[in-house]
Order: structure tokens, then C-alpha cells, then sequence
């Protein structure tokens, strides 16, 4: 049996389907689960991937391409001078997407 990998993976909701799509057309397994976090408190989902270690690159870069940071406009409302007066709604840059990937040897597995 060759080595294999888990790979924890942590994305924005916004790319999870289209991941999820990717990664069954690859014949990947993973399991999903529902997490929250980061800046606008957006949720974020949580892949366990098992792979073999060689396939290790192609599943990397598969995340990297479908997952990328990439920066959006977003309308925020702030107050005006006052603590407790009028709001204007203000554009701000937000970056979209991203995520964390961490990867760990798997010494021993058990399919039952």
C-alpha cells in the first residue's frame, strides 16, 4: 500500500461548491464540515481529504486554482462623524476566497 496523506483544508463557502465539484470529478474522496470565522464572520467549510501521496500535487494545485484570493467590492455601512447619527453606505475592498491548507502523514488507516 503506498503512503498517504491527510489534507485539512480550510475554504471560503463562496468556492466550496465549485471545490467540491472539482474534487468528485477527480474521483476524491473528502469529508465536509460546516466551520466559521474570519473577517465579516463569513462561514467557512473544512475538507478531510485522504489521498495517496502521489497524487498529493495534482490535488494541491486543484485547490490553489479553485480557491484563490481575489479582491471584491462590498458596501458597508458607517456612521458619519457622530456616534449615533446618519449612515452612509461606503465601499470598501474586501478580499474573497482563500484558504488554509495543512497536510499530515497518515501512519495508520482503517477502512471498515
Amino acid at each position: 500500500m503506498s503512503p498517504r496523506l491527510l489534507l485539512i483544508c480550510v475554504v471560503r463557502d463562496q468556492d466550496v461548491a465549485k471545490l467540491l465539484d472539482n474534487l468528485r470529478d477527480r474521483n476524491i474522496s473528502f469529508t465536509k464540515l460546516a466551520s466559521t470565522g474570519g473577517f465579516l464572520r463569513e462561514g467557512n467549510t473544512t475538507l478531510l481529504i485522504g489521498i495517496e501521496e502521489e497524487r498529493r500535487e495534482e490535488v494541491r494545485k486543484l485547490i490553489r486554482e479553485t480557491c484563490a484570493r481575489r479582491e471584491e467590492i462590498v458596501e458597508s455601512t458607517v456612521p458619519l462623524n457622530e456616534p449615533i447619527g446618519p449612515f452612509v453606505p461606503q465601499r470598501i475592498k474586501v478580499v474573497r476566497g482563500g484558504g488554509v491548507l495543512f497536510e499530515v502523514p497518515i501512519l495508520y488507516y482503517e477502512k471498515f
